[in-house]
């Protein structure tokens, strides 16, 4: 059985201390099926799916030889969903989209393709996900007042992404498998 991978960036641990109270903020008023563990926090940049270590040792050879741009800092927050206001299938936090955010992931989908890699056709929308599959609740972000706590941005440098390995059924669920460094300013 091959393992799944996916691509992205692993969020700051000051982040993902602040998201994980937007996640507390949340549960006060919905539940779902699943939750992201704070040590799991990322903005994806591509889903692999089932890969053999063949492809992604190629995977990680090509994107350590690409020319990518040099570190950046990006913002993110106010909290987010995908779906309904009320009752969203998705909560996240959203993630601002930078030209060198917008440069990475360009850089990975065309060496995605190359590698066999079909490249998503939806619009790409960066985020961290809080939680996911909605089971009850009204979400805060429809209510009239909601805590401004989810008004909140939030700025983290970026020096580099990573290869993540799924461990389904574990906590946490995702392991760094290998990282890629963007150009650092000299």
């Amino acid at each position: 059985m091959t393992a799944h991978y996916f691509i992205g960036i692993k969020v700051s641990e000051f982040i993902r201390a602040e998201l994980s109270k937007w996640q507390d903020i949340l549960s006060d008023s919905m539940d779902y099926k699943d939750w992201t563990a704070t040590e799991d926090f990322h903005i994806t940049l591509k889903f692999l799916g089932g890969c053999s270590d063949n492809t992604i040792e190629e995977y990680h050879n090509r994107l350590t030889d690409f020319e990518w741009p040099s570190s950046f800092t990006l913002s993110i927050g106010p909290a987010g969903y995908f779906g309904d206001r009320k009752q969203p299938r998705v909560f996240h936090a959203q993630v601002e989209k930078p030209s060198e955010l917008s440069e990475i992931k360009l850089g990975i989908d065309q060496i995605g393709e190359e590698l066999g890699f079909q490249t998503e056709k939806r619009t790409y929308h960066p985020h961290v996900t809080l939680a996911k599959k909605k089971a009850e609740g009204t979400s805060p972000l429809s209510l009239e007042q909601y805590d401004s706590l989810l008004d909140e941005h939030y700025h983290m440098d970026v020096e580099q992404f990573s290869i993540f390995r799924i461990h389904p059924g574990q906590m946490p669920k995702y392991e760094v498998a290998a990282d890629i460094s963007l150009k650092t300013e000299v």
